[in-house]
């Protein structure tokens, strides 16, 4: 992963003790709502531990976004314009962040069942 929280500062949002696919789908919400994290290793005595972590002032946005499965833009909680042109952008990224969500979950399904396929069952 890429280092995007610099100093090692910032909020954590998500941690959990392996690495595979509840940390990727993490991310992922993450990278769909717009908000920049990083992914840190923290080794301890019981084990490794993976942190999502985000800047502090995008730590509500980015719970709001994992609840809500990457469908939360964080531009949505600042308000910048308003007027016709400003909304249809908004709708056309919406769109487009909802297209890209559902390529991500076929993806998700057909990688769920593409061995059991491949197995014959």
């Amino acid at each position: 992963m890429r280092k995007m929280v610099e100093g090692g500062s910032g909020a954590v949002v998500f941690v959990c003790d392996r690495q595979g696919a509840p940390l990727e789908r993490r991310v992922r919400c993450l990278r769909l709502a717009g908000i920049r994290c990083a992914v840190e290793t923290e080794h301890r005595a019981s084990g490794t531990y993976y942190k999502v972590r985000v800047r502090d002032e995008d730590a509500v946005e980015a719970h709001l976004a994992l609840q809500l499965g990457g469908c939360a833009r964080s531009s949505r909680l600042r308000q910048r314009g308003s007027g016709v042109l400003a909304s249809l952008g908004e709708i056309a990224r919406t769109l487009w962040d909802e297209a890209r969500h559902l390529v991500c979950r076929a993806l998700d399904v057909l990688r769920a069942t593409s061995p059991r396929l491949l197995a014959g069952r």
